[in-house]
């Protein structure tokens, strides 16, 4: 294994943090830019240097409040965006990365460290070598434009993020769920707006929507005890695309398949019942 060290940003860090998120992920430097001016600081990213340069790097986000029963609670922050250049992998190099992540979420007092893998095939990295457990659950369906077409509508109006957040909060209180902070309210809306979609109230319900080309990204549906295929119905006269992928509770009954979602590493066992199907809302 190579030398790496581990740091924390350093503004002036942006360009080569750029390049090893690019090494990992495909988003747009309109995207990446657009994030480091949202959550760039030196509290919120955890980098490893080797042959002089930066070689791998993972962000700490504030994350939700974690209410998994009645009124227990954790804080949590989000670990987000693992990435290291391709000649460095398989090294150890982001493992270290990752544990000086959750070491930072830690330090600043969270009691759990959310991550969201990439992939399926990532859960066993973050669990076998990174100590994480399951503590969320989505259930996932999918429709074509074509099957929405015949189906009934729900009422259906975009709202903005303050009224969105109460809503949501109203409609989850008593359930399993995590509460997101203002920041990713406005970032999942500055998306919108940027790629299209929105936040939008529904008869009985709310929904956050993300168009990604031409495949609408429905990340949040609450409608609990509604029709959701018509709530889905109602986002496509808002959001034209050639597929909906619609991501629901797993504690609500419905359409769809229940797949594990988000991981955490505790900073200690809680003293009460942590449910591996709480919802976490859209990441």
């Amino acid at each position: 294994m190579s030398d790496y060290t581990l740091r924390r940003f350093r503004p002036g860090d942006e360009s080569a943090l750029r390049r090893v998120w690019k090494a990992g992920f495909d988003d747009t430097d309109e995207y990446i830019d657009a994030f480091f001016a949202a959550f760039a600081g030196p509290d919120s990213c955890v980098l490893a240097e080797a042959d002089g340069i930066v070689v791998s790097a993972m962000y700490l986000l504030d994350g939700p409040v974690l209410f998994p029963y009645r009124r227990n609670r954790l804080t949590s922050a989000y670990a987000y965006a693992l990435a290291t250049l391709n000649e460095y992998r398989g090294r150890g190099i982001g493992s270290a990365v990752y544990r000086g992540v959750c070491a930072l979420g830690f330090e600043r007092g969270f009691d759990a460290v959310c991550v969201l893998p990439a992939g399926e095939g990532l859960y066993p990295f973050y669990e076998a070598g990174g100590g994480a457990r399951i503590v969320s659950s989505v259930r996932e369906t999918e429709y074509s434009a074509q099957e929405l077409r015949g189906a009934g509508r729900l009422p259906c109006a975009r709202i903005p993020v303050e009224e969105y957040a109460g809503i949501r909060e109203s409609l989850l209180q008593g359930e399993a769920h995590g509460a997101m902070p203002e920041s990713f309210y406005r970032w999942q809306d500055s998306l919108c707006g940027r790629y299209g979609g929105g936040l939008f109230v529904l008869d009985g319900g709310v929904a956050a929507a993300e168009m990604d080309g031409g495949v609408c990204h429905i990340r949040e549906l609450l409608v609990p005890g509604g029709d959701e295929k018509a709530a889905a119905a109602a986002l496509a006269s808002f959001c034209r695309a050639e597929r909906y992928v619609v991501r629901a509770p797993a504690f609500w009954d419905g359409p769809g398949t229940v797949r594990r979602h988000m991981l955490a590493r505790l900073r200690e066992e809680p003293a009460f019942y942590l449910p591996d199907d709480l919802w976490w809302g859209f990441a």
